[in-house]
């Protein structure tokens, strides 16, 4: 596996990137600041898991927290790219909205269970609205005006708003974490293959696909807290920290080191 002093290393820059963003997600106490640090919390706490996960070389594990870590990464980025107006309306959004239309889903499938099943349970009968409660939000809540709600926060949605807005292309790439993990949480055949090819490969082999691995999912974590800093320093109209984009080209540089064991696995 890759060497203590590449997760050391990881941790030094992690530790860095994260003092820095709680810094820049604290200037303001706005709601839009607020969802921020939210958002922020989750993505820090996903990371803390992700990194244990690898130090037991539980990489396939590590694979699916990164796409929570991503996709909260992106819904950062999404909120932050439009103008106070629009960004204000996009945190109501977020808190109303989107809650309404995930309080009537889950009360249409709590019932659903509950008729299907027969079954008697407190914590799904507390789940199904009210009928009153339930007539508003279905009301409110049409298909095509939930569908319509929705689909820009879908993952792909919000990259190319992101993409347009920041004019921010390396975005597109972030695709490429979603779908990886896409496949490991539904365990489809991509998946299950790609798990089997690392099983049946040489001892030399496989340890290399793991060295590989890991470097991706370390790389990728180091990748979206550099980001956020980027999009906090841009919202704050200041110059990203000049010891932290040297702290970061030292950690990338140590990834090089792995590089040649592409020639193994070949």
């Amino acid at each position: 596996m890759p060497t203590i002093e590449f997760r050391k290393s990881f941790i030094k820059t992690i530790d860095s990137l994260h003092e820095k963003i709680c810094e820049l997600t604290l200037v303001e106490n706005t709601d839009f600041y607020q969802l921020l640090r939210e958002y922020y919390t989750f993505i820090h706490n996903r990371t803390q898991t992700l990194f244990l996960l690898v130090q037991n070389d539980c990489l396939w594990d590590a694979d699916i927290i990164l796409r929570p870590i991503a996709e909260c990464t992106v819904k950062f980025a999404f909120v932050s790219s439009f103008d106070n107006e629009v960004r204000n309306a996009k945190v109501r959004e977020f808190w109303e909205d989107l809650a309404e239309i995930n309080t009537l889903k889950q009360s249409n499938q709590a019932k659903q269970i509950i008729e299907l099943t027969e079954i008697e349970s407190k914590f799904l009968s507390d789940i199904v609205l009210e009928d009153s409660k339930y007539r508003t939000l279905s009301g409110k809540w049409t298909k095509s005006i939930r569908q319509k709600t929705e689909q820009p926060w879908s993952y792909n949605e919000m990259i190319k708003a992101i993409s347009k807005n920041y004019d921010f292309k390396e975005i597109l790439g972030l695709a490429r974490n979603f779908t990886q993990s896409s496949h490991l949480i539904h365990a489809d055949e991509t998946a299950l293959g790609v798990i089997k090819d690392r099983e049946n490969r040489t001892p030399e082999q496989k340890e290399a696909l793991m060295n590989l691995h890991e470097v991706r999912l370390l790389s990728d974590c180091v990748a979206f807290y550099f980001w956020m800093i980027k999009i906090c320093s841009k919202l704050s109209n200041i110059e990203v920290n000049s010891e932290l984009i040297e702290k970061v080209n030292e950690f990338e540089n140590m990834t090089l080191i792995f590089q040649p064991l592409n020639k193994i696995i070949e």
